[in-house]
């Protein structure tokens, strides 16, 4: 439930985005530190071979990586070292061969000289084991010095993105206090204006059954009891809010102490709790947790109630008269399902991101789901145990959210 988690991720980003960029360019300097060595090196080995063949005079004083080997009618002499599979290829060259080429023998390329004279030829060798060694040993260096560069550059972004985020952390915390301090104080001036709403509904809906009892029908009344009974509605809706914004600022700031709670028997609760409350508003809720055993959770008791209040609060407001709300439980793949079930004006399973968020609805028009904090602490809070918030369409219309902690062991 901790605040730090989104400043954490985002260091992290920061820490993965600057040590791919590295990668990146120490991929692609040690791609072109490869290029250009091996045309440096092909350059130079041409330049030894051609040198090599020109200034021969025999075969014994061979340059050091050079082998020499001369072609004459009656023969060929070749340096004692050359191995006799690339001597034998450099005797096959041609008579028309001179220049610069290259010889195969032994599964490799040998660059080669031909030097034309007369009487004979002179062939120049070069070892390209040399070169290969040479290659593999900057390639080898140039790797590790580049996973070292990435490794730094991966702890460097990981230290500059918590210094960067630290600034949004220190804002955040507070607006979080800022969130919890004007909750707390308007608690009480809210409270005490529903109190006063309700007592002025109570003393207009006696004046207007006096009326009724004496046989007259004030419309003017009437119009006053529905404005107070507004009034009284929309108080109470301000307090919610208040209240659901007290309870977000002590989700991000309290880690509360976990443990066991039976998922399925809390739904039952909620449901008791809340059924002179469906039964106002004429939806029929019924209980289809009851009995379900084994749905156990490791979580936080009293947040997790509010979660399933929540769902259950919702889907009684978006209920219409005579439908029902079901609420179910159960383990299914080592979790613990809650699900409640309404048959009202459903929700665009579009609209669930946005429906997450802090004061925020659907884009459905008179049928969208309403503004509030509501859903926005129940995904919170399941997220913070771990699981997930799922919203379905109920077959036949309606809506189905769905709560998913992993189960515990009951003992």
């Amino acid at each position: 439930m901790g605040e730090s988690d989104p400043l954490r991720r985002a260091s992290r980003t920061v820490a993965l985005r600057v040590g791919a960029t590295t990668a990146l360019v120490v991929l692609l300097a040690i791609i072109g530190t490869a290029l250009l060595f091996d045309r440096q090196q092909l350059a130079e080995i041409r330049g030894r071979t051609e040198t090599a063949a020109r200034t021969a005079d025999d075969v014994v004083d061979a340059p050091p990586g050079t082998w020499l080997v001369k072609l004459t009618e009656s023969g060929q002499e070749a340096t004692r070292s050359m191995p006799a599979e690339l001597a034998a290829a450099a005797s096959a060259v041609g008579p028309d061969v001179s220049g610069a080429t290259s010889l195969t023998a032994d599964g490799r390329s040998w660059p080669a000289w031909v030097d034309q004279r007369e009487g004979g030829r002179y062939v120049a060798v070069y070892d390209i084991r040399l070169h290969t060694g040479e290659e593999q040993r900057l390639l080898v260096s140039t790797a590790a010095a580049g996973v070292f560069g990435v490794l730094l550059a991966a702890l460097t972004g990981l230290l500059a993105g918590r210094r960067a985020v630290r600034p949004l952390g220190e804002a955040m915390e507070l607006q979080r206090q800022f969130v919890a301090d004007a909750s707390h104080e308007l608690r009480t001036p809210l409270a005490v204006i529903s109190t006063r709403a309700q007592m002025l509904r109570r003393h207009v809906a006696a004046d207007v059954a006096a009326d009724a009892a004496a046989g007259g029908g004030d419309p003017t009344s009437a119009r006053r009891l529905a404005e107070v009974d507004q009034l009284v509605h929309d108080t109470q809706a301000m307090a919610d809010v208040v209240s659901d914004l007290l309870l977000s600022a002590q989700l991000e700031h309290v880690d509360e102490v976990a443990e066991r709670v039976d998922l399925g028997a809390l739904a039952s609760e909620v449901v008791t709790s809340l059924l002179p409350y469906a039964a106002d508003h004429g939806v029929t809720l019924v209980d289809e947790a009851a009995g379900a055993g084994g749905c156990v959770v490791l979580g936080v008791r009293p947040s997790l109630r509010r979660s399933v209040l929540a769902l259950v609060d919702n889907a009684i407001a978006h209920s219409e008269k005579g439908t029902r709300v079901e609420v179910r439980s159960g383990v299914s793949e080592d979790q613990v399902r809650v699900d409640v079930v309404d048959h009202g004006d459903g929700v665009d399973v579009a609209d669930v991101e946005q429906l997450s968020r802090r004061f925020s609805r659907g884009d459905g028009g008179a049928g969208s789901r309403r503004v509030g904090l509501g859903l926005a602490l129940v995904t919170q809070i399941v997220r913070s145990h771990g699981g997930r918030l799922d919203v379905t369409e109920t077959p036949g219309g309606g809506a189905t959210f769905s709560v998913l902690i992993p189960a515990t062991a009951a003992d």
